[in-house]
């Protein structure tokens, strides 16, 4: 019975490795950047920010010189809940400000639903075309509207920015974290967009036509309401695309705790995400026969694969005569080369990034950390998974407040 038991095991092990690896090969393939069309989409362009009065003003200068047209956008700034001088901060700096206080509904999720409703979103009419999405401590490329607005005229409805880091060389946390972000861009978000699947939102540097909002709503209850939106767009069928000639800079955390702590609410939110959506999506898939739904539903079972793919190593390492692995051993031992690569694996896929993405070195040392990351991600699933009912939401404190043109030095 063990060994028909083993066998299943490594039947479900090697076959989702082997549907993760199909993708970064396609992620090596990179398709080239259209021609920008002519300026012509108006957009809302809105900042969820919660006591942000450190950066905000950074962001806002940044928006107000992009190269695309001063009179076809506007900033917006939701002070949601705010006990600093965000709001004040950001009237300085020229942005319009909505005030929002809700003790009973926080996080970035209503404070979006607050903003689409007040600018005629969701319901009635709005005079924009789009709204593009910023967190507050991010810093955007000056292409950002001009990619975006191509997209929105070829008709695509719901866009996902390449999302980078504003401090990937600052220690080991950050570059294991700007690592995990680069190996998404790349692997995930466009491998899936080369082949014409769905992508998904990373809620930042996400543009959502003003059509498509009108049809599917902001009704998002998790705590990654990015995810889940593009969850609920695909039942709709409306696909998420990805843009990456233009891109957003990030501030990731700089302690290992913060890390945690920011990891914690995406694992609760992206488990809730699969437990919510993950038998709809199922079940539609196998009915319309769509690969795209389908493969939907295979990337949401990632983080229970990561969480059972741990379990499973630790029963192997504790047990050995009883939780074998007899079609790796088989394929080790037929295949000598996978004895050397399956090793060097967790070092290989953050190593091509950097060299297909042209992404400067200076971050590289760390490297050598980031298996050590990546597994503590699964001890936080866990803790997710035992603590899901807790819904709180643990904002981020952001402190890097520097410009683009810092930036553009810092990263050169």
């Amino acid at each position: 019975m063990l060994i028909i038991f083993n066998y299943v095991i490594d039947i479900l092990l090697i076959g989702y490795s082997l549907y993760f690896l199909l993708f970064v090969l396609l992620g090596f393939k990179t398709k080239k950047n259209t021609e920008f069309k002519k300026p012509d989409s108006n957009f809302a362009v809105i900042i969820p920010a919660h006591n942000e009065e450190k950066v905000i003003g950074k962001l806002i200068n940044n928006l107000n010189n992009l190269d695309y047209p001063k009179d076809l956008y506007d900033i917006y700034v939701i002070a949601d809940n705010c006990e600093d001088n965000t709001a004040a901060k950001a009237e300085k700096h020229e942005a319009e400000v909505l005030i929002r206080f809700n003790k009973n509904e926080k996080g970035k999720g209503y404070a979006l639903r607050y903003a689409f409703k007040n600018l005629g979103f969701l319901e009635g009419s709005s005079e924009y075309d789009a709204v593009a999405v910023f967190d507050a401590d991010n810093l955007v490329k000056e292409n950002f509207l001009k990619a975006m607005n191509t997209r929105l005229l070829d008709g695509e409805k719901i866009i996902q920015a390449y999302v980078d880091s504003k401090n990937p060389s600052d220690n080991w946390v950050t570059a294991t974290f700007s690592m995990m972000f680069w190996i998404n861009d790349r692997f995930n978000l466009l491998s899936r967009y080369n082949v014409g699947l769905s992508s998904v939102l990373m809620g930042t540097g996400m543009c959502i036509s003003e059509k498509s909002l009108k049809r599917i709503g902001w009704n998002t209850v998790t705590l990654t309401e990015d995810l889940e939106y593009s969850i609920q767009a695909l039942l709709k069928d409306t696909k998420t695309t990805f843009a990456r000639e233009t891109k957003i800079f990030d501030e990731k955390p700089i302690s290992f705790y913060a890390s945690c702590k920011q990891r914690l609410r995406w694992g609760r939110g992206q488990l809730s995400v699969l437990i919510r959506y993950i038998p709809k999506m199922l079940t539609d898939g196998v009915k319309e026969m769509s690969v795209v739904k389908i493969d939907s539903a295979m990337r949401l079972i990632q983080q229970p694969y990561l969480m059972f793919y741990f379990i499973v190593t630790i029963l192997r390492l504790t047990f050995p005569a009883s939780f074998s692995s007899p079609l790796l051993n088989f394929l080790v031992s037929n295949i000598r080369t996978l004895g050397f690569v399956m090793p060097i694996m967790p070092y290989l896929i953050p190593s091509a990034v950097y060299f297909l993405d042209g992404i400067s070195f200076n971050s590289y040392k760390y490297v050598i950390f980031f298996p050590l990351f990546m597994y503590s991600w699964v001890l936080i699933l866990y803790y997710a998974l035992f603590t899901l009912n807790n819904k709180n939401w643990l904002p981020t404190k952001h402190i890097i407040s520097i410009s683009r043109d810092d930036l553009k030095r810092n990263l050169n």
